[in-house]
């Protein structure tokens, strides 16, 4: 059995932060990924953007430390030029190459297509976890462990509880598979949108486009008029890469109802493609400046914004994101609105109370599981109401979130105390000479 200091299943953008910030504080990181790629929904669900890093009006810096090393490292591979409003475009294939070269430089093992299958906990520590890959099954022991898994696996491994869709009702956010296509000509297109202020609106960043949408009445009348295959959307939304004329859309949507079942996904799958090529075509057809556009590939997964929550020793709620709360046990701020891709309603934003140049804080009880002396719980299944969650789940969240936990567990191992059991002041300051924002 492999022996470490800290084991973190994912590795998304939390699962990510946290191992970066792990090695960096001396501790043996292992990363267990089960898809073929370091980066979550950053690689594998084409969420070619960071939000969380800003306020919602992109006006104030709100998440520092590990996250700004990651996006400095990406720069260096090319993959984005940096803060674009109050989100950081970037290419995928680049962030493969820098989250890669980010593990190698500080000697993170990264256990990759591998699946978490089980736990071994003894009197509510866990002892190990069972990872299942081609070379057959294997265990990972750890003194500390992380979910980062996105479904609250590990979670659920060691309690047989978790949170699964919204409240009292079950279901999930809808899900997506975005696209990128390229050709745009983008001063065509913002012509052509200042000419039809009624079908299409643009938002520049210099000369170029920064985000694209193109409005329901040109949308619903496609639809209308079966040129358009784009079920539970009623607008196109696209935003640029580091690229000119090359974009991401994510107009596509889907219903689901069990994200365990293969079958579901399999069938959501083909949906969504079937969407993105549609929704291809009608750009080409209906948009000046998209005469010579193609696709470039879609995501390689589905695009799952909420699943299963962890119960951690504290449940952020609705109240707490929408009123600014500020807890004593802070590790991280977000400042992004409710962001609810509801099956019925469509896409519905609450902003906070306090504007879009506000935030509130993600508190330390939120990561840590409850009933467990060893385990955290980060990113989109941190332990939150399902409202709350839709706030939370952003990228630059989850990383600053990654490097909280990390730190918890290096006090955690040196004092010789549970995630409980560390001292929120002490991990507080130590986040702060780190470069967290709190």
């Amino acid at each position: 059995m492999a022996d470490y200091d800290i084991v973190i299943v994912g590795g998304g953008p939390a699962g990510v932060g946290a191992a970066v910030a792990a090695a960096k504080n001396g501790l043996k990181t292992a990363v267990v990924e089960r898809h073929s790629m370091l980066g979550g929904n950053w690689t594998n669900g084409y969420v070619l953007s960071i939000l969380g890093m800003y306020t919602y009006d992109g006006t104030e810096k709100i998440v520092g430390g590990v996250a700004d090393e990651i996006v400095e490292n990406l720069k260096a591979y090319k993959g984005t030029n940096g803060q674009s409003h109050n989100f950081i475009p970037f290419r995928p294939d680049e962030m493969k190459l820098s989250l890669d070269s980010i593990v190698k430089k500080y000697g993170i093992d990264v256990y990759i297509n591998s699946l978490t299958t089980g736990a071994k906990v003894e009197k509510g520590h866990v002892v190990s976890i069972t990872i299942e890959g081609k070379d057959g099954q294997k265990s990972l022991g750890s003194k500390m462990f992380v979910d980062s898994s996105g479904d609250a696996d590990m979670s659920y491994f060691c309690t047989r509880n978790a949170i699964e869709g919204k409240e009292g009702e079950g279901w999930h956010q809808e899900a997506t598979l975005p696209f990128r296509l390229g050709g745009v000509d983008e001063k065509r297109v913002i012509s052509f949108a200042g000419k039809r202020k009624d079908l299409v609106s643009v938002v520049l960043n210099g000369d170029r486009i920064e985000r694209l949408r193109v409005l329901p009445p040109l949308v619903e009348k496609a639809k209308t008029e079966r040129r358009l295959y784009l079920p539970n959307s009623n607008s196109e939304f696209l935003f640029n890469t580091v690229r000119p004329g090359e974009f991401v859309c994510n107009a596509t949507h889907v219903k689901i109802a069990d994200f365990k079942d293969a079958l579901e996904i399999s069938k959501a799958l083909h949906d969504l493609r079937h969407q993105a090529v549609s929704s291809l075509n009608f750009l080409i057809d209906e948009v000046e400046g998209f005469e010579n556009a193609y696709l470039i590939d879609s995501a390689p997964s589905i695009g799952l914004r909420e699943t299963r929550r962890a119960i951690g020793e504290y449940v952020l709620t609705r109240s707490d994101v929408l009123g600014n709360r500020r807890f004593d046990d802070a590790i991280a701020r977000c400042g992004h609105p409710l962001e609810i891709h509801d099956p019925v309603k469509g896409v519905v934003y609450e902003h906070l109370s306090g504007g879009d140049n506000s935030w509130y804080h993600i508190p330390y009880g939120s990561i840590v599981v409850k009933g467990v002396d060893n385990l955290f719980v980060i990113g989109r299944c941190l332990s939150a109401e399902f409202d709350a969650q839709a706030s939370a789940r952003v990228t630059g969240t989850a990383m600053a979130m990654g490097h909280a936990a990390a730190v918890a567990a290096s006090i955690a191992i040196s004092k010789s105390t549970t995630a409980k059991g560390v001292p929120v002041k002490e991990l507080q300051e130590k986040l702060k000479e780190q470069g967290a924002i709190i």
